[in-house]
């Protein structure tokens, strides 16, 4: 059998060289794809990421203004038993609070020690008022 032409090896050579070729551009073709698809994933998972970070802070918000609204109300209720004649440790013993819990309850609500004092003189002031009127009436009565 005669040995092959060698312009026939080199026609045989380059087809294989140019399968090789496609072969490794079609690989690094969809490479480049996959990793376009990469980030386009990364970017997504970015961009979930900040608008899951807007809704946690927008609630975050909402919440710690609801429960400053719940603390100031606590203290509020604190001030309304204070009100009643009851002294701070029996209220304090009552709500189980140290006097730090107590003091920081009741300046949540807008008051404190100086403010429960103004509070005190006029409700003093009121009770006298309508004790004066009620012996008036009852003088006149009589």
């Amino acid at each position: 059998m005669a040995a092959p032409r060698k312009s026939a090896q080199q026609v045989a050579a380059r087809e294989k060289a140019r399968a090789k070729a496609q072969e490794l551009t079609t690989r690094h073709e969809r490479l480049i794809d996959l990793a376009a698809e990469f980030f386009e994933q990364e970017q997504q998972a970015e961009q979930i990421r900040a608008e899951a970070r807007e809704r946690a802070d927008t609630i975050l918000a909402k919440a710690e203004q609801d429960a400053e609204a719940a603390a100031k109300e606590a203290g509020a209720k604190v001030q309304q038993m204070l009100d009643t004649g009851e002294s701070r440790a029996a209220v304090a013993a009552r709500l189980g609070l140290s006097p730090a819990e107590m003091k920081r309850a009741l300046e949540g609500a807008g008051t404190s020690s100086s403010s429960e004092e103004a509070r005190t003189e006029p409700t003093l002031a009121a009770t006298a008022d309508a004790v004066a009127e009620q012996v008036a009436a009852e003088t006149k009565a009589a």
